[in-house]
């Protein structure tokens, strides 16, 4: 099945990180005039990417109802890894984040641009009930998902508890946590920060299976977060955490 990265970014940033997955590039007939999607041509050519000028006739159809903004790029299937490849063996802690069915299109696209902006190690999504890679996505992330390191697992309850036995610590997001997030301490081996769906949270068997659930203060009179919005303040924090704690421990 044939992948659609549509737009100058989220192309730009597929040819960056692997340009040997992308098959062609399409760019509308035209584009001679615009720098980025000559500068994109350039790029294809210099990783020996095929480049074609189509019509935006052409560009509409495959781009099904995508912006693309006169170019398109066609690869095979998203490559996801498996939760060993996810995984390194060196000693660092890591910092995962795991989408408890996250389904927006919009919301995942937006975690997996801030998972790769701030640092996070890897992305675990659940095979059903729940969004996968899609050219909504790509868009949505800038192009962050052909940069971002994402696992697709069948059990999420089941994930989480095999990443605690590896001495990880699992913190689910709730805003009715006991514990403000800024005050966990991080644990040597990582972190996981698990998300939930956009409607009703996480789930049970999800939370039965976190260390602690933990909030993130809000002192203003909105008393929630949108999925991606959290996720990326969790995300910078945890982070924030991290490499303090490397600076201390001499490693970073």
């Amino acid at each position: 099945m044939k992948r659609i990265v549509a737009g100058p970014r989220a192309v730009m940033e597929a040819l960056y990180s692997g340009a040997h997955k992308i098959a062609v590039v399409y760019l509308a007939q035209g584009y001679q005039s615009k720098k980025n999607l000559l500068h994109i041509e350039k790029l294809a050519i210099k990783n020996r990417v095929i480049c074609e000028e189509r019509s935006r006739g052409c560009l509409d159809k495959l781009a099904k109802n995508q912006r693309h903004q006169d170019v398109i790029a066609i690869g095979g299937d998203y490559c996801y890894l498996d939760m060993e490849t996810l995984l390194p063996r060196e000693s660092a802690p890591l910092l995962l984040i795991a989408l408890d069915q996250i389904t927006d299109p919009h919301n995942f696209g937006a975690i997996v641009r801030s998972a790769v902006a701030l640092g996070a190690d890897g992305i675990v999504i659940l095979k059903d009930r729940a969004s996968r890679v899609t050219p909504t996505v790509v868009r949505t992330s800038a192009g962050a998902t052909e940069h971002a390191k994402i696992a697709r697992v069948t059990n999420l309850a089941r994930t989480l508890k095999a990443l605690r036995e590896r001495g990880m610590q699992i913190i689910g997001l709730d805003a009715a946590g006991i514990k403000e997030l800024s005050a966990i301490p991080c644990a040597a081996q990582g972190r996981v920060l698990v998300v939930g769906s956009e409607g009703s949270g996480l789930r049970r068997l999800t939370k039965e299976n976190c260390d602690v659930l933990a909030k993130i203060p809000l002192p203003g009179p909105i008393s929630s977060l949108n999925a991606s919005v959290a996720a990326a303040i969790a995300l910078y924090e945890s982070d924030r955490m991290r490499r303090q704690q490397l600076a201390i421990d001499g490693r970073g």
